[in-house]
């Protein structure tokens, strides 16, 4: 059963109503005053003060446990001296020594009222004498010095045991009836939300520093992103912002990865890039010297193909003088009895016959000369060929076309060869034949002038003579027709030279082109690798 002491009731009702009045208003006003900013000691004082001017208690003093739970302590104090405020806030005590008190016997309502004599005190208990009472005068139901009445302060929002308000020296003189307990306890229950509200406004006010403290260094860390620097390791001192900062850390080694690898290809792309430079640097040079022999070659091509027109008309012009040599020749054959008359004639015929061999002989030397320089020009075909299958060879799938002309060139250079060969053939052949024709003719030239008798010689000298015509005029007919076959090979020569002379134009242009590309692309590199070089990335 609760200790209920018994009560005399002499109480006025008109000044318990207007103390039911001050009491609301008080709690009224104290609500309002939770609800401002006010610190927790200030909140409190405000409580005990409101609590000692309503409840009749003068002395009032609030303990609240310690952060370990463990001890209790002072924080606010009335109606008491200062001397026992410093006593009560220098001697915490160990919360057992308060629950130990907290039996059934002493409980109303809420709270606790302790006689005096039914509990040992102990020498650390916050208990201050405020006034000295004669203990032969003390009588039931009056409040004795050694009494306590204290009211546990609960946490409303977590309901464990904040610490608790003592009470002492009532103005009546009286123990406390359970009304004027419960209205204590109104108070007191105020006292538990300032309390519990100081605490939370204080635990969500370092959260809050804690968090401002974290979000400020982790500013500093992205302030270094954001100037490149992205070597720190980005870390957090509030455990709500270390998932960012771990993601930060995760993409910013992402990034750096990245970066590295963009860095390393730069510095690969720029080292391909240079040997690319190089080589088209080399290959823009050789193009341009290939072009220039190619142009060299259709220059020497033509004046060949014209030569061979000018030999071509020269045998011509031997064709019909050979073949007017046969005419004559025929007619001294048949005109054998007008020898004599006719000898002059022959004779002027066989002189022309001279001349005609010499300018044959001539042109034959000419002819060997044109067969030098074609030997000569094969001879720069086949060297050509080989270049250009070179260069072809170097070029890739680009020079396929260079590989084609190649091999038409080198065709064309053995097709020259052999024809020269052949015409020298021819040349010497009649050079020798010339030859024998021409001493046989001054042979004949001095038997018609000493011995006009011999006749029948003449007439086999001309039979010689009508065969070596024949023969001639066969070896003149294959001239005409190797050299119409030369000039029409050397019109196709030089149709293929200017076809190569543009493709490698062409390829000289689109390699120069291809440096200038290679050109703005180490540039573009550099720019990359300088832009790079800005950004300080972490070590992998």
């Amino acid at each position: 059963m609760n200790h209920k002491p018994e009560q005399i009731s002499t109480v006025n009702p008109d000044r318990e109503k207007e103390r039911h009045a001050r009491q609301v208003k008080e709690l009224v006003r104290l609500c309002g005053l939770l609800r401002a900013d006010l610190s927790l000691e200030e909140a409190l004082q405000q409580i005990v003060a409101s609590t000692a001017a309503c409840t009749g208690f003068r002395a009032l003093n609030v303990n609240l446990l310690d952060q370990s739970g463990k001890m209790l302590s002072s924080v606010a104090v009335t109606g008491t001296t200062e001397e026992n405020v410093r006593i009560l806030r220098e001697n915490p005590f160990s919360i057992e020594t308060f629950t130990s008190m907290m039996l059934p016997e002493f409980c109303i309502s809420q709270s606790y009222h302790i006689p005096h004599g039914q509990y040992s005190l102990s020498t650390d208990m916050p208990i201050v004498s405020v006034r000295e009472v004669d203990h032969e005068q003390y009588e039931p139901g009056e409040w004795h010095p050694e009494d306590m009445f204290f009211v546990p302060l609960y946490s409303p929002r977590e309901e464990e045991l904040l610490g608790f308000l003592s009470l002492d020296d009532p103005e009546d003189g009286r123990v406390p009836t359970e009304e004027a307990v419960e209205v204590i306890e109104l108070f007191a229950n105020k006292a538990s939300i300032a309390i519990d509200n100081a605490r939370l406004f204080h635990d969500r006010e370092t959260e809050h520093k804690a968090l401002e403290t974290g979000i400020r260094a982790l500013s500093e860390d992205i302030q270094l992103l954001s100037q490149g620097d992205m070597r720190p390791q980005i870390s957090s001192q509030h455990p709500l912002l270390q998932p960012i900062a771990d993601s930060l850390n995760t993409t910013i080694d992402r990034i750096s990865g990245l970066l590295w690898n963009m860095q390393a290809v730069a510095e690969a792309v720029e080292g391909h890039t240079q040997i690319v430079q190089q080589n088209s640097e080399l290959l823009v040079h050789d193009t341009h010297v290939q072009e220039m022999q190619v142009d060299q070659i259709s220059r020497t091509i033509n004046d060949f193909a014209q030569m061979m027109s000018r030999i071509s008309e020269r045998a011509a012009n031997l064709s019909n003088t050979a073949l007017d040599g046969v005419d004559v020749t025929n007619e001294a054959q048949t005109t054998v009895d007008r020898t004599v008359e006719g000898m002059s004639l022959v004779r002027e015929a066989t002189l022309q016959s001279a001349r005609t061999m010499k300018n044959l002989s001539e042109s034959g030397q000419e002819i060997n000369a044109t067969i030098t320089s074609m030997n000569d020009l094969t001879m720069r075909m086949h060297l050509l060929a080989l270049n250009a299958a070179i260069e072809a060879t170097r070029a890739g799938e680009q020079g396929q076309g260079f590989t084609v002309i190649a091999q038409e060139i080198r065709a064309l250079a053995m097709s020259s060869s052999d024809v020269a060969r052949k015409v020298g053939d021819y040349i010497h052949v009649i050079q020798q034949e010339t030859t024998k024709a021409s001493q046989r003719v001054e042979q004949s030239t001095q038997e018609v002038v000493k011995q006009t008798e011999l006749v029948m010689q003449t007439g086999v000298a001309l039979d010689a003579i009508g065969v070596v015509t024949d023969q001639l005029t066969h070896l003149i007919d294959g001239i005409c027709s190797t050299a119409e076959n030369q000039s029409q090979g050397s019109q196709l020569v030089v149709a293929a030279i200017t076809e190569i002379l543009r493709m490698t134009g062409d390829v000289t242009r689109h390699m120069r082109e291809m440096q200038q590309s290679t050109n703005r692309l180490v540039e573009y590199t550099n720019t990359l690798r300088a832009r790079l070089a800005l950004i300080h990335l972490r070590e992998q």
